[in-house]
């Protein structure tokens, strides 16, 4: 199976007063403290205190006390509260070793906190979020929701959050092998906790010794990493932190077992060991239980050797198994869905409150015109016989106009830059929406491999012991798997790379382009990606470009988005037509570039159903669409209409209905 990355876990953070752990004799007193109090609020807060000072000691208390309080604040309706407590739960099953559950209640806790607007929580499930993808091995997914975090906390004026971000920065730097950042930012973070000694909640200690301690391991200093994980144990007796504990102990089993002590070895691995298997913590049992293991073996006491080896491959399974991953896939994937109805959700609401504003600057502007022309009729009337101020009041007239005529062109620039905002961001969310996914296909790239070495492992045993079903199974799961990464990897990271080209921001800097190039590549970005979006769609694509062009001066940004758009229209077009004629009809689209001296003709053609004669020349005006309600926003052709004005250009449509549209674009060469 699949080769298991030492991750160290993230103690999750909260706000300090309720971060520290608990001593027995705090615990037995906020017990009784619940028992005695009678108010809702003040219960909650001690199942709050009992489920925090349990989480590192005892999980099944921790979790009990935890869904007391989850159900009490479901009573008293307070969502905050819950969200809160459903994080510090998914944190706590993390820390036992149940990722799927825990990446479940993190990204509810996330939702929640989106939806009510507290950036605490949100800061909290965005941290927790990216100790879950850490532990996953996935440390550009981890490092993503991190930085998010340091973000938020830095906006809020959280000290604890952003420091504790800034160490788990620093330790993907030491899980990238890179030392000496590691050490400078885990240096940053003690350096600020030697300020907060008497302040326990601020740093979780242990955690914080031994994160130093591996940077200096690290940088090859083993002495100095020593000295951490020792007061590391130290901090986690005060604290009475059992997993912090484990951690410590087991990394100075592998200090030693890099140093070639076995025996200091074998004392601290079964020190993490115990202490591990005292909270069920799962991944320090596994990692202590393969160790001694290791060392049985190479003892030639492979009895010993193999039951280690059991206890690991147990935990192992139940980490990191098959089934494990596919649990974790599917509720990314389902949090992935509900992000983008809700992104949908959001661009249908801007989208009509850009329609909303149009239309009231545009009565305004009517309401305006009105007004001068109806005041302009009165002075005309009142001024007949006064010809020398009747020239006045119309000299007044033309420099209001002009007024009028630079604010209509000041409005046109803010809509257009509004549009050009609104089209990169809406391209930049569909990318990454495409790119998570893909991920996962990687990752599940590694999973095959990982189930073909399982199941050569399976066929080298004797014939009597082989379990022929777990061989159909990994064989099912291998053809599953490979049946969707072959199909969809290569060709959504195409169309993810084509979409992010498309949606970088223009710089406003023309540059010499080969127009012809740029047609034929966002000809085929368009065609893949509405491909990839609906995989029985075929169109035949043709083009006829003039090798006399030689490369003109243009924003090639904003001219590849003028064709993206009219490429988009012209598939959509012949994709309706052949829905109408599914046999007859062969779909076809085009596109020809022609010289013409100082001009560069762009012909885009389809023969699709055409633009009705009543409409076409309406086709240009903002907010017009003749695709149904939902499919299209009618700012596409406005769009391309202005670029290509601003271009010194021209765009013009030849369409005939029942036979196909022609949009022909003229730029000029200098």
């Amino acid at each position: 199976m699949k080769k298991i990355l030492l991750i160290v876990f993230f103690s999750s953070v909260l706000p300090h007063s309720v971060m520290s752990q608990r001593t027995s004799k705090e615990i037995n007193i906020l017990k009784n403290q619940l028992l005695e109090a009678k108010d809702d609020s003040v219960r909650f807060r001690f199942m709050d205190s009992l489920a925090r000072g349990y989480r590192f000691s005892n999980v099944d208390s921790s979790l009990f006390y935890n869904d007391m309080a989850v159900n009490l604040a479901n009573k008293m309706g307070k969502p905050g509260d819950r969200a809160l407590m459903l994080s510090l739960k998914g944190a706590t099953l993390l820390e036992a070793g149940s990722l799927p559950e825990s990446m479940k209640l993190e990204f509810e806790a996330l939702n929640i906190g989106e939806k009510i607007k507290d950036t605490s929580i949100t800061g909290i499930a965005l941290n927790r979020i990216g100790n879950i993808y850490m532990e996953l091995g996935d440390y550009g997914k981890a490092n993503e929701y991190y930085f998010r975090s340091k973000d938020q906390s830095q906006l809020d004026g959280d000290t604890a959050i952003y420091y504790n971000e800034l160490s788990n920065i620093g330790n993907i730097y030491e899980l990238s092998n890179m030392p000496d950042s590691a050490l400078y930012y885990q240096q940053l973070v003690y350096n600020e906790s030697l300020k907060h000694t008497t302040d326990r909640g601020f740093i979780t200690w242990p955690e914080m010794m031994f994160r130093m301690g591996n940077a200096y391991k690290l940088k090859g200093d083993n002495e100095k990493a020593l000295e951490f994980y020792k007061k590391g144990i130290d901090e986690a007796y005060k604290d009475n932190d059992i997993r912090n504990l484990t951690m410590n102990n087991l990394f100075i089993a592998k200090l030693y077992k890099e140093m070639n002590l076995p025996d200091s070895t074998m004392k601290y691995a079964h020190k993490a060991l115990n202490t591990a298997q005292a909270v069920s913590f799962k991944k320090g049992i596994y990692d202590a239980s393969s160790i001694i293991s290791e060392l049985f073996n190479n003892k030639q006491e492979y009895a010993s050797a193999y039951k280690y080896s059991s206890i690991a491959d147990i935990e192992r399974d139940s980490l990191y198994g098959a089934a494990r991953f596919r649990e974790m896939q599917h509720i990314i994937l389902n949090q992935q869905e509900m992000q983008q109805q809700l992104q949908e959700e959001r661009d249908h609401i801007d989208s009509r409150n850009r329609a909303i504003i149009f239309l009231v600057v545009f009565l305004l502007a009517a309401i305006i015109a009105f007004y001068l022309w109806n005041n302009n009729r009165k002075q005309k009337k009142v001024n007949a016989t006064l010809r020398q101020q009747q020239l006045k009041i119309s000299s007044q007239n033309i420099e209001l106009e002009k007024t009028l005529n630079n604010l209509k062109s000041t409005q046109s620039q803010l809509i257009q830059s509004e549009k050009m905002a609104s089209l990169g961001e809406l391209t930049a969310g569909i990318a990454h929406e495409i790119q998570n996914p893909l991920n996962f296909v990687n990752n599940f790239s590694d999973v095959n491999a990982e189930l073909i070495d399982e199941l050569n492992a399976e066929r080298l045993k004797p014939k009597a012991e082989r379990d022929e079903q777990l061989e159909n199974e990994i064989l099912n799961d291998i053809k599953e798997n490979e049946q969707k990464i072959n199909h969809h990897g290569k060709r959504a990271d195409a169309i993810v790379k084509g979409m992010l080209q498309h949606s970088r921001k223009s710089a406003g800097q023309k540059e010499p382009t080969d127009i012809n190039a740029l047609a034929d590549e966002y000809l085929r970005l368009s065609y893949h990606g509405l491909r990839a979006k609906d995989k029985t769609f075929n169109a035949e694509m043709k083009t006829d470009f003039d090798g006399t062009i030689g490369k003109i001066n243009i924003i090639p940004q904003d001219i590849g988005r003028v064709l993206l758009n009219l490429f988009n229209n012209a598939f959509y077009a012949v994709n309706e037509q052949k829905t109408r004629n599914p046999e007859s009809y062969k779909p076809t689209v085009s596109v020809t570039t022609i010289n013409c001296d100082d001009k560069v003709q762009i012909i885009v053609r389809d023969n699709g159903n055409g633009i009705p004669q009543n409409i076409v020349e309406k086709i240009f005006q903002p907010f017009f669409t003749t695709k149904p309600t939902g499919e299209g926003t009618g700012l596409g052709l406005s769009l391309a209409y202005d670029i290509i004005k601003a271009h010194g250009g021209s765009l013009k449509v030849e369409s005939k209905e029942g036979e196909g549209s022609g949009f022909v674009i003229q730029l000029p060469v200098v």
